[in-house]
């Protein structure tokens, strides 16, 4: 059996984009080219490797199977074409305002002292950074998109509980169950100003909950904690170096949630980019006491 191998790279860019539109768009062809070379390789190979949805193109079992042994030949191609490419240039980062500057600054300090010739970027916002916009070369986001001519994986899990200050605690009735909360003060985010429904987190305890003092930034809130404003759902990533914090009700209150890493499919053989994606990743693994309990 012969399959073309110029084929086999638009079933590959077609498998990531999810749609004809974008796929046509990476390449540089008319969308009807691209469906014409997938339903040719699909005609060699005697099999359907896709499943029209409403959000694009899915692959079958067979598509998903063939997707990590063209990856394995891109590589390949890619390796002989850059052997050798420095490690210089602009890398920009979008993250959440609290995971950027808890959790990402000292790791990217740390890379940017191994390569001195690569200039990070570290945008930490409040808001969700669009990477169809183009406003940085890799996101971290708390929603995986849909569908787009994007790269995307699972960065980490992470999460969150409640914490106090040790003041507020020692001057506020005691938390033995969840109902205790009714009369405790809380700190929690502006809901007319949420970016996602992820963050909604007091507003999914069983009991009804009024936040005395509110804010867009979750650094913001963490601060307010600290200073004994009230109690607040915290990431455990922000709340574990903070001696004057204490969990309260943990092994009644945690939410677990997911940070997700995405690039264009375009950048990710890109060696700034794909140094600062593997790195991310390693180091995501590495600090899961961080992270995670």
């Amino acid at each position: 059996m012969k399959v073309d191998w110029d084929h086999l790279q638009f079933f590959l860019v077609l498998a990531r984009a999810k749609t004809l539109t974008n796929a046509a768009r990476i390449i540089g062809v008319e969308h009807s080219t691209v469906a014409r070379r997938v339903q040719s390789l699909e005609v060699a190979l005697g099999t359907p490797l896709f499943k029209r949805e409403a959000t694009g193109y899915e692959l079958t079992v067979d598509g998903m199977a063939l997707v990590p042994r063209v990856e394995q030949m891109e590589q390949a191609f890619l390796q002989i074409e850059k052997p050798q490419q420095p490690l210089e240039g602009r890398v920009r980062i979008g993250a959440p305002e609290g995971f950027g500057t808890a959790f990402l600054t000292q790791l990217l300090a740390e890379l940017s002292q191994q390569f001195p010739l690569l200039t990070i970027d570290l945008i930490p916002v409040p808001k969700m950074i669009k990477l169809s916009h183009r406003e940085a070369d890799i996101v971290i986001s708390i929603d995986r998109p849909k569908s787009g001519p994007y790269i995307i994986t699972r960065l980490t899990d992470y999460c969150l509980k409640i914490y106090g200050s040790q003041s507020y605690l020692a001057q506020h009735p005691p938390i033995q169950n969840m109902e205790d909360l009714a009369r405790h003060r809380f700190v929690n985010y502006i809901d007319d100003l949420i970016y996602s429904s992820e963050l909604y987190c007091l507003e999914r305890l069983p009991i009804p909950l009024t936040a005395n003092f509110r804010s867009s930034s979750i650094l913001a809130q963490q601060i307010a904690v600290n200073a004994g404003a009230g109690l607040a759902i915290l990431p455990q990533f922000l709340a574990h170096d903070q001696p004057n914090l204490e969990q309260v009700l943990a092994e009644q209150v945690r939410f677990t949630h997911t940070f997700w890493m995405l690039t264009f499919v375009d950048l990710q053989h890109e060696p700034r980019i794909k140094l600062v994606w593997d790195y991310l990743r390693k180091q995501a693994d590495l600090k899961q006491r961080i992270l995670m309990d």
